[in-house]
Protein backbone atom coordinates (compact mmCIF):
# COMPACT_ATOMS: atom_id res chain seq x y z
CA UNK A 1 0.00 0.00 0.00
CA UNK A 2 1.38 3.48 -0.95
CA UNK A 3 0.91 6.11 1.11
CA UNK A 4 -1.06 9.24 -0.21
CA UNK A 5 0.62 12.29 -0.46
CA UNK A 6 -0.99 15.35 1.57
CA UNK A 7 -1.41 18.43 -0.78
CA UNK A 8 1.08 20.85 -0.93
CA UNK A 9 0.79 23.96 1.28
CA UNK A 10 0.95 26.16 -1.95
CA UNK A 11 -1.42 24.39 -3.56
CA UNK A 12 -3.79 24.94 -0.02
CA UNK A 13 -2.97 28.88 -0.34
CA UNK A 14 -3.91 29.31 -4.36
CA UNK A 15 -7.15 27.33 -3.16
CA UNK A 16 -7.31 30.55 -0.11
CA UNK A 17 -6.45 32.63 -2.52
CA UNK A 18 -9.42 31.91 -5.01
CA UNK A 19 -11.71 31.40 -2.58
CA UNK A 20 -11.35 34.93 -1.00
CA UNK A 21 -11.06 36.01 -4.41
CA UNK A 22 -14.52 34.69 -5.01
CA UNK A 23 -16.04 36.69 -1.85
CA UNK A 24 -14.57 39.77 -2.85
CA UNK A 25 -15.90 39.73 -6.36
CA UNK A 26 -19.61 39.24 -5.04
CA UNK A 27 -18.80 41.83 -2.23
CA UNK A 28 -17.48 44.39 -4.67
CA UNK A 29 -19.88 44.08 -7.14
CA UNK A 30 -22.57 45.25 -4.60
CA UNK A 31 -21.34 48.47 -4.36
CA UNK A 32 -20.26 48.81 -7.87
CA UNK A 33 -16.52 48.26 -8.04
CA UNK A 34 -14.16 45.20 -8.83
CA UNK A 35 -12.10 43.51 -6.60
CA UNK A 36 -8.88 45.32 -8.68
CA UNK A 37 -10.88 48.41 -7.76
CA UNK A 38 -11.49 48.08 -4.22
CA UNK A 39 -7.69 47.38 -4.06
CA UNK A 40 -6.60 50.71 -5.78
CA UNK A 41 -8.56 52.68 -3.28
CA UNK A 42 -7.34 50.57 -0.41
CA UNK A 43 -3.59 51.24 -1.60
CA UNK A 44 -4.95 54.84 -2.09
CA UNK A 45 -5.97 55.37 1.60
CA UNK A 46 -2.39 54.07 2.83
CA UNK A 47 -0.48 55.75 0.22
CA UNK A 48 -2.49 59.05 -1.33
CA UNK A 49 -0.89 60.26 -4.20
CA UNK A 50 0.42 57.61 -5.97
CA UNK A 51 1.06 57.88 -9.54
CA UNK A 52 -0.88 54.75 -11.97
CA UNK A 53 2.57 53.23 -12.36
CA UNK A 54 2.64 53.04 -8.73
CA UNK A 55 -0.61 52.11 -8.09
CA UNK A 56 0.15 48.99 -10.62
CA UNK A 57 3.14 47.59 -8.97
CA UNK A 58 0.89 47.82 -5.40
CA UNK A 59 -2.55 46.19 -6.60
CA UNK A 60 -0.63 43.84 -9.20
CA UNK A 61 -1.66 44.63 -12.63
CA UNK A 62 -0.04 45.55 -15.72
CA UNK A 63 0.49 49.54 -15.97
CA UNK A 64 -2.04 49.61 -18.92
CA UNK A 65 -4.61 48.09 -16.63
CA UNK A 66 -3.59 50.24 -14.58
CA UNK A 67 -4.26 53.31 -16.25
CA UNK A 68 -7.47 52.02 -17.51
CA UNK A 69 -8.65 51.39 -14.05
CA UNK A 70 -7.43 55.03 -12.96
CA UNK A 71 -9.57 56.48 -15.45
CA UNK A 72 -12.16 54.55 -14.60
CA UNK A 73 -12.27 55.02 -11.26
CA UNK A 74 -11.73 59.15 -11.66
CA UNK A 75 -14.77 58.75 -14.33
CA UNK A 76 -16.99 57.31 -11.65
CA UNK A 77 -15.57 60.16 -8.98
CA UNK A 78 -13.74 57.78 -6.97
CA UNK A 79 -10.47 59.25 -7.01
CA UNK A 80 -9.18 62.84 -8.57
CA UNK A 81 -5.76 62.94 -9.85
CA UNK A 82 -3.41 66.06 -10.05
CA UNK A 83 -0.11 66.68 -11.93
CA UNK A 84 2.80 66.44 -9.51
CA UNK A 85 4.58 69.63 -8.22
CA UNK A 86 7.78 68.87 -9.48
CA UNK A 87 6.99 66.72 -12.47
CA UNK A 88 3.74 68.33 -14.55
CA UNK A 89 3.52 64.73 -16.43
CA UNK A 90 2.99 62.55 -13.38
CA UNK A 91 -0.52 62.40 -12.25
CA UNK A 92 -0.78 62.15 -8.48
CA UNK A 93 -4.18 59.88 -7.56
CA UNK A 94 -6.32 60.48 -4.29
CA UNK A 95 -9.18 59.55 -3.27
CA UNK A 96 -12.51 61.40 -3.17
CA UNK A 97 -15.19 61.37 -0.50
CA UNK A 98 -17.24 59.39 -2.86
CA UNK A 99 -14.33 57.04 -2.95
CA UNK A 100 -13.78 57.33 0.59
CA UNK A 101 -17.21 56.13 1.60
CA UNK A 102 -17.08 53.36 -0.97
CA UNK A 103 -14.23 51.87 0.27
CA UNK A 104 -15.39 51.98 4.12
CA UNK A 105 -18.37 50.36 3.23
CA UNK A 106 -16.93 47.59 1.48
CA UNK A 107 -14.41 47.80 4.43
CA UNK A 108 -17.17 46.51 6.71
CA UNK A 109 -18.14 43.73 4.48
CA UNK A 110 -14.41 42.27 4.08
CA UNK A 111 -13.79 42.90 7.72
CA UNK A 112 -17.09 40.36 8.02
CA UNK A 113 -15.87 38.06 5.24
CA UNK A 114 -12.60 37.93 7.55
CA UNK A 115 -14.47 37.02 10.44
CA UNK A 116 -16.04 34.20 8.90
CA UNK A 117 -12.85 32.73 7.03
CA UNK A 118 -10.51 32.94 10.77
CA UNK A 119 -13.00 31.64 12.88
CA UNK A 120 -11.55 29.06 15.25
CA UNK A 121 -8.02 30.89 15.51
CA UNK A 122 -6.91 32.71 17.96
CA UNK A 123 -5.45 35.69 17.82
CA UNK A 124 -2.13 34.05 18.51
CA UNK A 125 -2.77 31.66 15.74
CA UNK A 126 -3.61 34.45 13.16
CA UNK A 127 -0.35 36.07 14.71
CA UNK A 128 1.98 32.75 13.19
CA UNK A 129 -0.28 32.80 9.72
CA UNK A 130 0.79 36.27 9.54
CA UNK A 131 4.37 35.90 10.25
CA UNK A 132 4.60 32.70 8.66
CA UNK A 133 3.28 34.16 5.35
CA UNK A 134 5.32 37.33 5.46
CA UNK A 135 8.02 35.63 5.56
CA UNK A 136 7.24 32.72 2.65
CA UNK A 137 6.76 36.54 0.67
CA UNK A 138 10.00 37.82 2.10
CA UNK A 139 11.93 34.12 0.94
CA UNK A 140 10.30 34.35 -2.78
CA UNK A 141 10.99 37.83 -3.23
CA UNK A 142 14.42 38.44 -2.93
CA UNK A 143 14.67 40.15 0.51
CA UNK A 144 15.44 37.38 2.45
CA UNK A 145 17.66 38.57 5.10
Amino acid sequence: MTDVPTSRISYTVKRLESAVRAHLDVICRQYGVTTTQYTVLSVLRVNPGLSSAQLAVRSFVSPQSANQMVAALESAGLIKRAPDEVNRRILRARLTSNGQRILETCDSAVHNLETLMFSGLSDSDLLRLRHALDQCIQNLSGDAR
